[in-house]
């Protein structure tokens, strides 16, 4: 494959870049709680520096205690935290790469429980539908404005200062400058509100007094929202004409992202959206102005990346989940080593960690744990038998064999990937076969043997002795405990995905999580008439906002019926019996039932038989509890670093 435009250099002023690949800033909850640079967040940056990338960009940076976003967010609000950033600036040169840092002020999008004050905004305007009091943003004072404009200008002379290659100016996804630019957010009637050129004077005046501050030479980013996807919000019309605004004074890159924070399910593309998303964005800014252009958007191969180069649609393309998932993926690419990539899967798992604790991945386990996930050779080779070929058994193979362990991997089944195969099948979620495959490739490269198409006896071992033993042998469904449910000739998820069982083309999905969604929108695809029914008020709670939302709004159009605050109290051939608020009655007239309530055990069988007859004995994933891709292969890494 030739990605001669991706590794072509560029020059901005005067930096040179060795490739077209940028790493976007992206939250990770690493730094501390006073907004520290970490070790953990040196190393997690560090890794990404070795791998090859144009340039790193830092997550958000908050200028001001003010505008923190999230009680672990990084600040450059005082000389000491720039020392620290200095620490990381430093360690990232240090493996070879450049590296700006992105400064910006929340704004309206945080909380007093965050910064221990009250949110202030352009206008008393809240991004929320329905928000309590102290969530109202005060209306900031040309004076406080001032204030502010100081500070964003201190904190890019503190990137300066610690020595990073540039800096980046926060514009986009609704924060303070965003919201400042957006009519949508901005309802103010002085010089800093009303028509365009007003809305963009608070932006116009950051801009000009960094670009005071840190001098001509130095490289200022500027991060825009192109389009906000929210009704009266920007849209690329008035994005052109800011971007014209913004080259006239002074900024040397425009990095086109979309979104804010009422339009939260669009900002991280999931893989309902197609790759490259908001490409046709950069590419309208491009044609306006003549500094390099940054597009973002669910961009994960670095064959696109290169495509959007060669089509003059950007001048440099941000892979950012993408890097997440394999932060080696720039110098693998250029080695033609595109079979060790690992693929994002674009399954916003990241997304859903971040809002819990901090940035993991599903696909890479090293993720933010760079300084204890270290794959070393061991001095104590043995012989490992893993059982189950789902993606934890795959990855404790490849982590094993890669350590210089012998490893023989026993699958029932033909093809690898156990249950991820079925749940591949909804529309969009083919992706995830691609990680499969990907595993396969890695452990047929270490030397893995095989065992496809052949279901593990306990007598096994007396045949050929393991010295240690990882069961991965994932859940199985069970039926819940409904009257009638045995007679009702109802399916499980696996019967209904995998084509096994007959289905009909009037369908009753019971269970209105992610997955019973994700059934009706398998089966609404094809045109059948499917209706669900799920006890709490909404369906696919479980699932991180990006993927509900996309995936609802697809029921939506196809008509698929919901049945919210309902709840199956009997089943029988064709119906069901419900009970809602206003009493009990009676559905019919199903071809099918599909059972999605969630019902798993962990099919634990092959560990219990085991237990007493090997030396070592270990279980991984949904052997030991049903749970999501992320922990199994967590827990299969792991188990294989300490063998």
């Amino acid at each position: 494959m030739n990605l001669d435009r991706l590794f072509n250099p560029i020059s901005v002023k005067g930096l040179k870049l060795p490739n077209r690949i940028v790493m976007p800033p992206m939250a990770t909850n690493y730094a501390s709680p006073e907004g520290f640079v970490t070790e953990r967040q040196i190393a997690y940056y560090v890794e990404r520096a070795k791998g090859g990338v144009g340039y790193i960009t830092v997550e958000h940076t908050g200028i001001l205690q003010q505008g923190k976003a999230s009680p672990r967010m990084l600040l450059i609000s005082t000389d000491e935290h720039a020392a620290y950033i200095k620490q990381l600036i430093d360690a990232v040169h240090e493996a070879g790469a450049r590296i700006f840092v992105q400064i910006n002020h929340a704004g309206r999008q945080t909380t007093p429980a965050v910064t221990g004050m009250p949110i202030v905004g352009p206008s008393a305007v809240s991004h929320l539908p329905h928000p309590p009091q102290e969530m109202i943003p005060r209306q900031l004072s040309v004076r406080e404005i001032e204030e502010i404009i100081e500070a964003f200008t201190t904190a890019a002379h503190r990137v300066k200062e610690a020595g990073a290659d540039g800096v980046e100016l926060h514009m986009a996804h609704g924060y303070l400058i965003c919201s400042f630019l957006s009519p949508f957010s901005n309802k103010r009637t002085d010089s800093y509100g009303g028509d365009l050129n007003a809305r963009a004077r608070l932006a116009v005046e950051v801009l000009r007094s960094v670009r005071n501050r840190v001098g001509e030479d130095f490289p200022v980013s500027c991060r825009l929202s192109a389009d906000e996807y929210v009704e009266g919000g920007l849209k690329i019309e008035e994005t052109r004409q800011i971007a014209r605004i913004l080259e006239n004074e002074g900024a040397d890159i425009l990095h086109v992202s979309a979104a804010n924070a009422a339009s939260v399910y669009m900002n991280h593309p999931p893989y309902y959206l197609p790759e490259g998303v908001f490409v046709p964005f950069a590419e309208a800014i491009k044609s306006e102005v003549q500094i390099p252009v940054i597009t973002v958007g669910r961009i994960r191969t670095p064959a696109m990346a290169d495509q959007i180069i060669k089509e003059g649609r950007a001048d440099l393309v941000a892979m950012g989940r993408a890097l997440l998932a394999d932060p080696h993926l720039p110098n693998k690419a250029k080695e033609g080593r595109f079979e060790d990539i690992i693929p994002c899967i674009s399954c916003n798992k990241c997304i859903a960690t971040l809002r819990k604790d901090s940035v993991g991945c599903s696909v890479n386990p090293k993720t933010g744990c760079e300084l204890t996930f270290q794959i070393s050779k061991t001095n104590d080779p043995k012989h490992i038998w893993v059982v189950g070929g789902g993606p934890g058994g795959l990855k404790a193979a490849e982590v094993a064999a890669e350590r210089g362990h012998r490893v023989t991997l026993f699958e029932k089944k033909e093809k690898l990937g156990g249950r991820v195969r079925v749940g591949a099948s909804p529309p969009g979620k083919q992706v995830l076969i691609e990680f499969i495959d990907y595993l396969e490739g890695r452990i047929k490269a270490l030397g893995v043997s095989l065992e496809t198409n052949r279901e593990f006896k306990v007598q096994m071992v007396d045949e050929d002795r393991p010295d240690a033993v990882i069961v991965a042998t994932g859940a199985l469904p069970v039926f819940p405990d409904l009257p009638g449910v045995e007679g009702s000739g109802a399916l499980t998820v696996d019967e209904a995905l995998s084509g096994k069982k007959m289905v009909g083309d009037k369908i009753l999905v019971v269970g209105g999580g992610g997955t019973g969604a994700e059934i009706a929108d398998f089966f609404s695809e094809q045109g059948k008439d499917v209706t669900i029914v799920e006890m709490l008020e909404t369906i696919a709670s479980d699932l991180v906002i990006h993927l509900q939302y996309h995936l609802l709004k697809r029921l939506e159009d196809k008509g698929v019926k919901i049945l919210t605050s309902t709840k199956v109290i009997e089943l029988g051939k064709g119906y069901v019996q419900v009970q809602d608020a206003a009493g009990t009655k009676r559905m019919d007239g199903f071809d099918t039932i599909v059972l999605a309530v969630g019902g798993e055990v962990p099919n634990n069988s092959v560990y219990k038989s085991l237990e007493g007859k090997v030396s070592e004995l270990h279980i991984i994933g949904d052997a030991v509890k049903p749970r999501e891709i992320i922990d199994a292969v967590i827990e299969g890494a792991r188990t294989a670093l300490e063998i």
